[in-house]
């Protein structure tokens, strides 16, 4: 009877495990997550941590039973992944951004290109391999799954491209990390290099501003933009707020999208 029970025990604990997946921000949980579904379970390291500030060793010790680490090109990931190796040496590291173009400014590298739907399928394709590799027998579930994202990614493309295709806004930023979208979608956008917006620089913006048709001023929403509020309002300008590491991405790019492409009087 004892033998019974331990053989049952074994049986369903073989069939309900599921394999475990790291990855470094909420959006490439939503991909994998359509892909692999109720097969998988996926952990984010950015979740619910203070990200701009180094992670401490301990906090990667949640990921040890990882059997693989998703990686999309962030620079701080090669530090995430020899963490995760210190816990686990057997953990595999995949590099979902390696097949990938990516825009090179001076020399560095644009990490950001989750923010391009059309980017974003090679990013998936390594994802879907990598699950096939570990779990073959789910493989035409897999591939179905990542079948419907794809559409769905065209879906969210198409929409993106018809509502800022008329668009003559222009936009203002602070970093690169929308490059990636605004270049896709043909947006104009003209980068302040500092954010001490004063004096010279505060006219020669207030110049730029009038002259190019810049509507709306984008800043990371994780930051205080009431400084930002009080000079975009002297310039005529909206403030957005913009989370690019967010679950919801795609909810989030029609949201931007919709606002940049929206006619002002």
């Amino acid at each position: 009877m004892k033998k019974l029970i331990l053989l049952l025990i074994l049986l369903s604990t073989s069939v309900f495990a599921r394999v475990v997946y790291t990855v470094t921000i909420e959006p490439q949980k939503f991909f994998l997550e359509r892909i692999g579904q109720s097969k998988i379970k996926v952990k984010t390291i950015y979740e619910g941590v203070n990200f701009t500030k180094e992670l401490p060793h301990v906090h990667f010790r949640k990921f040890a039973f990882s059997d693989t680490y998703f990686k999309i090109g962030l620079p701080a990931e090669d530090f995430y992944a020899q963490e995760l190796l210190g816990f686990n040496k057997d953990i595999k590291i995949v590099d979902t951004s390696v097949n990938v173009d990516k825009i090179v400014k001076n020399g560095k590298v644009n990490p950001y290109i989750w923010l391009d739907p059309l980017k974003v399928r090679k990013v998936i394709d390594v994802m879907l391999e990598t699950l096939i590799k570990n779990d073959p027998d789910n493989k035409e579930f897999f591939e179905s799954n990542c079948q419907e994202l794809l559409k769905e990614l065209d879906k969210i493309f198409l929409r993106l491209k018809n509502s800022l295709f008329y668009s003559t806004n222009a936009v203002m930023v602070f970093n690169d990390k929308l490059d990636y979208f605004l270049s896709r979608f043909d947006v104009r956008y003209y980068m302040a290099e500092n954010k001490v917006l004063s004096g010279p620089k505060f006219t020669e913006i207030f110049r730029l501003s009038k002259e190019k048709n810049i509507r709306y001023l984008i800043v990371d929403s994780s930051i205080d933009y009431e400084v930002y509020n009080t000079w975009s309002n002297a310039n005529n300008m909206e403030v957005i707020q913009s989370d690019i590491y967010s679950f919801n991405w795609f909810s989030d790019l029609f949201v931007l999208s919709d606002k940049i492409a929206s006619k002002q009087e």
